[in-house]
């Protein structure tokens, strides 16, 4: 079975706040079976931004209570990070390294 790295989790907020599909649909303005079916999913749905904002409006959350990211060592063995390769010559694994703004270009 493929692990998954992005889990969607509206059935645990829903479930959480009690709040039916019906509610739902009739905020979103969308079908209650449309609803249904985004709730009973586990992987993350494609959603357009004006969806994902309506979900969280209605559900008074932010985008990062519907999404957790997993990260799975076990079952990526490989390590293929963009850093190793090559992608992100800039950032060390793990750390950002923040460029200080150089003043004269933004007096400019």
């Amino acid at each position: 079975m493929k692990k998954q790295m992005i889990v969607w989790k509206l059935n645990e907020v829903m479930a959480r706040q009690r709040i039916k599909n019906k509610d739902l649909a009739a905020f979103l303005g969308i079908d209650e079976n449309s609803v249904s079916r985004l709730r009973k999913t586990d992987e993350m749905p494609r959603l357009t931004g004006e969806r994902l904002n309506g979900l969280c409006v209605a559900l008074g959350c932010q985008p990062g209570d519907l999404i957790v990211f997993i990260p799975d060592d076990e079952a990526n063995p490989r390590q293929d990070t963009p850093q190793q390769m090559g992608l992100l010559p800039g950032l060390n694994q793990g750390t950002l390294k923040t460029a200080k703004p150089n003043m004269q270009s933004l007096a400019a």
